[in-house]
């Protein structure tokens, strides 16, 4: 009897908590129940940032993200790195912070932050063993932090990246250029896992949807569109270089 095959290993980058898990939490949730080693390496979750009280940057405090992340992670049971690299939001440069406004975290990064894709790229090495399946993200909607991760994990260049769509922001097609798009049809518990973990993310939750019951309607309606253009009840919907089995 031939020897059951090790199931492939999973490394999935997060620019944020929250970030894997919204944006592609049904397939975490499969993975998960496969027993297929997964680890969500979240980048900017600086254990050292005390966060601020002013206005939209409350909403970046570490401690309060860090701990959503591992209820949400935990709920879902796939393992976690932290990188604590730190968010755009508290990022300072003598003092002063880098990004002045909420506005101009969706705009060119700061020329302070020029180094922080090869930090990032450095961090992540160890981390990806020859033959695991990276998943990054693609920067839709042009968070700095999202363009940073994403430019980290092409310096990467591991065979066969797949790229996820960052929620909740807009896909546009400069996001996906040279890539071509795949969807998995996703079970209804697998979904309801998914939500179960995506919902410990109240901070988040509350800042951009105005709670739990908002986020659900948005993540659902987001899983129904792609299960629409997939023919099935609910789906994700990523995008590849190449044309891998993806499991």
């Amino acid at each position: 009897m031939s020897a059951r095959r090790a199931a492939r290993v999973h490394v999935v980058v997060s620019p944020h908590p929250d970030d894997a898990v919204w944006s592609l939490g049904g397939r975490l949730a499969r993975w998960a129940a496969q027993e297929a080693p997964v680890t969500v390496v979240t980048v900017f979750d600086s254990p050292s940032a005390t966060g601020a009280a002013d206005g939209w940057r409350r909403v970046a405090h570490p401690a309060v993200r860090r701990r959503e992340d591992r209820a949400a992670l935990g709920e879902l049971g796939v393992g976690h790195v932290s990188l604590g690299f730190t968010d755009a939001a508290l990022r300072t440069t003598d003092g002063r912070y880098r990004y002045r406004s909420g506005p101009r975290i969706f705009a060119a990064p700061h020329p302070d932050d020029d180094g922080l894709p090869r930090a990032i790229l450095d961090a992540l090495r160890p981390l990806c063993p020859p033959g695991a399946k990276v998943h990054g993200p693609l920067a839709a909607g042009r968070h700095v932090d999202h363009v940073l991760t994403r430019a980290a994990v092409e310096h990467l260049a591991a065979p066969g990246t797949a790229w996820y769509e960052d929620f909740p922001y807009p896909l546009r097609g400069r996001d996906h250029d040279g890539l071509s798009v795949r969807r998995r049809p996703l079970t209804g518990a697998e979904v309801e896992r998914w939500l179960a973990a995506a919902l410990h993310y109240t901070s988040q939750a509350e800042a951009l949807f105005g709670g739990a019951d908002g986020l659900r309607r948005a993540l659902l309606a987001r899983v129904r569109a792609h299960g629409a253009e997939a023919g099935t009840p609910y789906a994700d919907r990523y995008w590849l270089r190449t044309d891998p089995d993806t499991p």
